[in-house]
């Protein structure tokens, strides 16, 4: 349920979530609900830690596991929007969580499933800004009132946490650099966390699943650790794609882009080109590796998606398929470098449809460097691209 689209959740999920998981840093049961009392200091508590899942209509036992079989709350019409409004009201900065009622089979009871981000407005909190809670992960007491330190901490998270990942990214950067330097135009995806100031998967695991995803898939291939996680080349000898999983939940991939078109029978037409066919791909395979990654270590929270496409001043564009008609003067690129970047949240990714969007979203703003404005041709092109054809 921490990935799960909100609207797919069924009671069988509820049960199989129920038994996994006891109340923690990032789950919370509640027989009965209290609007006024329960809502705000549970959501916010989930806002200002790792983000959660909030169940009301479980009972749990003294050692905070939930009791079978699972009993509900009476239906009554409006508790989705009174969650909501709790939330929104008494809550600053509000916070909207996502809201689900499941019915229990043969009753007339519900069950309502709030799942809550990490938030990147914290600290969050209630009782008219006086009050700001934590989620501790203790058995005795999942929550708690946090003190000066931590409230201080978490205002200058906000500013610390850029420091962080650019150092991060400085380190990826230098390596990818290293390894797969070249002047043709290439494409570089970044794919993090809005907040990503801490480890939230293990080296060991980063591997593991680079190993099991991606190894296997490639012949000219090579997989290796690296600090803070793991680094997939492809092309052994002179790498021409890199892609790194890192420890904080960031995903960096770089490949290069140059098409060559031999057109012997007209030098005009002939010459590199910036494969943009291979710019849709290239992201798509970014994106769907890092759904691989969070659904490892079972992330939430807001994703920052950054293309960044380089060494293109001068170069022509192959936009959509072999026609002659694309390799005009008019697709040729008066930038060195074009930079695309979009917001969304983890669980986009797990729907086709979004994330086709976010690909068109990118892909747009790259296009605006070749005098590309064409939305139908570009959606048609990602559409048709196999990256997405068993998303």
């Amino acid at each position: 349920m921490f990935t799960k689209p909100i609207d797919e959740i069924t009671f069988e999920d509820v049960k199989a979530f129920c038994h996994k998981f006891p109340e923690g840093i990032r789950v919370e049961y509640k027989r009965q609900i209290d609007t006024k009392k329960h809502i705000p200091k549970i959501v916010s508590s989930f806002a200002n830690t790792l983000g959660g899942i909030f169940t009301i209509g479980a009972e749990t036992d003294e050692m905070n596991r939930v009791r079978f079989p699972i009993q509900g709350i009476p239906k009554k019409p409006g508790i989705e929007e009174q969650i909501l409004q709790s939330a929104l009201t008494g809550i600053y900065p509000a916070v909207i969580p996502e809201v689900i009622i499941v019915d229990v089979p043969n009753t007339n009871n519900i069950v309502a499933v709030v799942r809550i981000d990490e938030s990147v407005q914290t600290p969050h909190a209630i009782q008219n800004s006086t009050r700001v809670y934590i989620r501790t992960g203790s058995i005795t007491q999942p929550y708690k009132l946090a003190d000066t330190d931590r409230i201080a901490y978490m205002f200058k998270r906000r500013e610390d946490v850029q420091v962080v990942s650019n150092q991060i990214l400085a380190r990826i950067e230098e390596r990818a650099e290293f390894l797969c330097a070249t002047d043709t135009p290439n494409l570089t995806v970044i794919i993090r966390p809005m907040f990503p100031y801490r480890p939230v998967i293990s080296t060991t695991s980063i591997y593991e699943v680079a190993s099991a995803k991606l190894a296997p898939r490639v012949a000219d291939s090579a997989l290796n650790r690296v600090a803070g996680g793991t680094c997939f080349l492809i092309g052994v000898e002179k790498p021409y794609k890199c892609l790194e999983l890192n420890q904080h939940g960031i995903v960096y991939y770089r490949a290069n882009v140059t098409w060559n078109n031999p057109e012997w029978d007209n030098p005009e037409w002939a010459g590199e080109y910036v494969d943009f066919p291979q710019c849709i791909w290239t992201i798509g395979y970014a994106i769907k590796q890092t759904r691989f990654l969070h659904e490892k270590c079972e992330l939430l929270g807001n994703l920052e998606i950054t293309a960044q496409l380089r060494g293109i001043f001068g170069e022509k564009l192959r936009f959509h398929g072999t026609e002659h008609e694309n390799f005009s003067q008019r697709y040729r690129s008066l930038d060195s470098k074009v930079i695309a970047s979009t917001l969304c949240s983890q669980r986009d990714f797990l729907q086709r449809e979004k994330v086709v969007g976010l690909v068109d979203v990118l892909a747009a703003q790259l296009l605006c460097s070749f005098n590309v404005d064409d939305p139908g041709k570009r959606k048609e092109l990602i559409e048709i691209n196999s990256i997405f054809d068993k998303w």
